[in-house]
């Protein structure tokens, strides 16, 4: 220790009387200073507490150090309640602890992520480590046995071949798209926001993709968790859009083939045995026409795979995208579906990310269905009460624009009572208000909210159906 360190210690200790402990800090590195016992700690959910050891070498003084616990991967008051404040050390006193309160979810799930860490030492420095990663492990069997008759293991289990009919379908208030820009819209423009509010209110998808990195399993387990939590009893709507779509060179690489399967074990990792509806793969048939026949093999063989893993989840029911009524032959969107195993799985959606009336829809859905062994579906009604725009040349841009159409309103309220035997829901599979792309002035990149879009779907609105 040199001479100027050690007078500054000398110095610490005949004024530590005098000083606030918040203004009179040393964080220097401290061989006998205050440390944690790894940098590297773990507790099991069922602990209900992960408790933590602070020690010291050096303890010839009184001392004192703060310590804090922070979210990395576990979600703040969901997986554990974030925790602050300082332990005292008499002189000869060498460790002390705090706690911090860990939530037991009772369901098996991926392992949850906090950063702990010390700071504020006085008069005494931080030894090594003094920062740390406490990981929340679940120790849950998946013991829930699917119920055929009864997949969502709903309190009112349905009485006929819809697993929907008695879903109270969850509602985001607070992090749905449109929620989230009504909050911050009100202050300034309570009537826009309250017109946000139209959309808002009602259950929304939440889409999973690439943008989740190659393991989505935390995120996903998240937001289940958050939903089950905020109202229980109900039902989470989801959807991946994790396959590439175009078609240059599209999966020719057997790393993407493995890269798809990781990304969807760990997605089907992340469900565990939360209660969910999953809209699998979203365009997914729809831009089937372009692919080369290695490439619709691969695609196939890549549903296959993930509605191999998910029917294997007790409270899922999957439903696998069929396209739309105006974009793909009926009787080419059956051998599809076929060929990617719909057998195993309850139905297919179909309108997801295109505006076409629902009526029409159900016509077409029903077309599939009868060559799929009467399998149910879902219509998107996202914002089809107007129904499609089509455009002037639709050799040149097709039977309709899809793009952040001009014109368009919300279609038939999300609802799993829809009246129409076979059709399971009425859904907003695609997020109203999420732009289709920077196509047109003043859009936004695809998938960003788009406040303005929205109020046009809310001000064009028709409910009923068409």
């Amino acid at each position: 220790m040199g001479k100027r360190t050690l007078r500054w210690l000398l110095l610490a200790l005949m004024t530590a009387p005098l000083l606030a402990p918040v203004t009179a800090q040393a964080d220097f590195l401290d061989l006998g200073g205050f440390r944690l016992p790894s940098a590297a700690l773990s507790v099991h959910e069922r602990d209900g507490s992960a408790v933590i050891t602070v020690t010291r070498s050096s303890v010839r003084v009184p001392g004192q150090v703060r310590y804090g616990a922070w979210h990395l991967t576990a979600a703040t008051g969901q997986d554990f309640t974030q925790v602050g404040g300082r332990l005292d050390f008499a002189a000869g006193q060498p460790s002390a602890s705090f706690s911090i309160p860990i939530v037991d979810h009772g369901l098996p799930g991926l392992p949850r992520t906090i950063k702990v860490g010390l700071y504020g030492a006085f008069p005494q420095g931080l030894g090594l480590p003094s920062t740390a990663i406490l990981t929340i492990r679940s120790d849950d069997s998946l013991q829930l046995t699917r119920n055929p008759r009864n997949p969502l293991g709903l309190a009112a289990a349905p009485d006929g071949s819809d697993p929907l009919q008695r879903a109270p379908l969850y509602v985001d208030h607070v992090w749905g798209l449109a929620a989230r820009q009504a909050a911050q819209t009100r202050p300034t423009n309570p009537r826009a926001a309250g017109m946000l509010d139209v959309i808002g209110r009602q259950p929304e998808t939440h889409r999973f993709g690439g943008w989740d990195g190659p393991h989505p399993g935390s995120a996903v387990q998240a937001f289940l968790q958050r939903a089950s939590s905020e109202e229980p009893g109900t039902v989470a709507m989801i959807a991946t859009y994790r396959l590439v779509h175009g078609c240059r060179g599209y999966s020719d690489s057997p790393a993407r083939e493995h890269a798809y399967d990781g990304w969807m074990s760990s997605f089907a990792h992340g469900i565990g045995a939360y209660r969910a509806v999953v809209f699998l793969e979203m365009d997914s048939m729809i831009t089937t026409g372009c692919l080369s026949h290695h490439g619709l093999q691969v695609r196939m063989r890549e549903l296959r795979y993930a509605i191999g893993r998910l029917s294997a989840l007790p409270r899922v029911v999957v439903y696998l995208d069929g396209g739309a009524g105006d974009a793909v032959p009926a009787p080419r969107t059956a051998h599809l579906l076929k060929l990617a195993g719909i057998a195993k799985i309850q139905g297919f959606f179909v309108n997801s990310t295109h505006f076409d009336w629902t009526s029409r829809e159900i016509r077409y859905g029903r077309q599939v269905s009868r060559l799929v062994g009467g399998k149910h579906f879902i219509v998107s009604t996202a914002a089809n009460g107007r129904g499609p725009l089509v455009p002037s040349s639709r050799v040149r841009y097709g039977n309709e624009v899809l793009c952040n159409p001009p014109g368009r309103g919300l279609g038939p309220l999300p609802t799993a009572n829809t009246g129409y035997p076979g059709v399971d829901a009425f859904a907003w599979i695609g997020n109203p208000g999420r732009s289709g792309g920077a196509c047109v002035p003043g859009a936004p990149a695809t998938g960003v909210f788009w406040p303005a879009y929205a109020l046009e779907l809310v001000r064009n609105a028709v409910f009923t159906v068409r």
